[in-house]
């Protein structure tokens, strides 16, 4: 009978040892490099039409999806040094419409607004859980862009442009759960500090075929924005 004993306890640790193994092998260990890709949906908006006979207004806007790269280099099976990568645009055309007796003259007025971030940090996973992997971790960055707004008009054009710097400070918290080996989905909340500057705006204007003037004006501008925040993203992962 403990011979019976001794051998069914061996049995029963070789199957839980057999399942840990299974197990740890869905999430990423020492030495694994990860590469996720976020995608936030754009919206499209195709506008609405106002005003009389004599003038009248299209307004649409579109803002392009907000595309988002992470990578990972897990040191141990816990800890991992991270660098985030984002990039979003979006712009905004309003084209009126003035007609004078037999002629219509159009203008259009389009802005845009590009930024780049570029964040490195470290996160740290906790948890034995077999498929899911909560995590906490913080970074820091930069934030480069631009504001621009061009005018085209009958015989008449403007082009001005307003550089935008940041910087940037979060922590976060997070879970990352693996579908199966070396691919996973998951989703992240993050607290933040955010510093900004607003620089001043050039202008250039063309009149019919003449030739540019460029000036420089306007204030800069500086804000500081701190909490919460929640990107409604979808984060798809790799690891290797």
């Amino acid at each position: 009978m403990k011979k019976f004993i001794v051998i069914l306890a061996a049995a029963i640790a070789g199957t839980f040892a057999a399942n840990a193994q299974e197990e740890k092998s869905f999430k990423p260990e020492a030495m694994d490099f990860a590469l996720e890709v976020n995608y936030t949906p754009g919206t499209l908006d195709f506008g609405s039409l106002s005003g009389g006979n004599s003038t009248a207004t299209v307004t649409g806007s579109f803002a392009l999806p907000e595309y988002g790269v992470k990578g990972r280099l897990f040191i141990t099976d816990r800890l991992a040094v991270k660098l985030n990568l984002g990039f979003s645009t979006v712009s905004d055309n309003q084209k009126e419409y003035i007609t004078t007796g037999n002629s219509t003259s159009t203008t259009d007025n389009i802005t845009s607004n590009t930024v780049f971030t570029i964040m490195p940090g470290a996160e740290y996973h906790f948890g034995n859980f077999s498929r899911v992997s909560p995590y906490v971790g913080a970074g820091i960055g930069i934030l480069a862009g631009s504001k621009g707004k061009k005018t085209i008009a009958t015989d008449q054009t403007s082009v001005s442009t307003t550089p935008v710097f940041g910087l940037g400070i979060n922590v976060s918290a997070g879970v990352d759960v693996y579908i199966c080996k070396g691919l996973y989905a998951g989703v992240e909340l993050q607290l933040g500090y955010e510093y900004s500057k607003t620089g001043q705006t050039q202008t250039t204007i063309t009149i019919g075929t003449g030739s540019p003037t460029t000036s420089t004006d306007g204030p800069e501008y500086i804000s500081n924005a701190f909490g919460f925040y929640a990107m409604p993203a979808l984060r798809i992962g790799w690891f290797f």
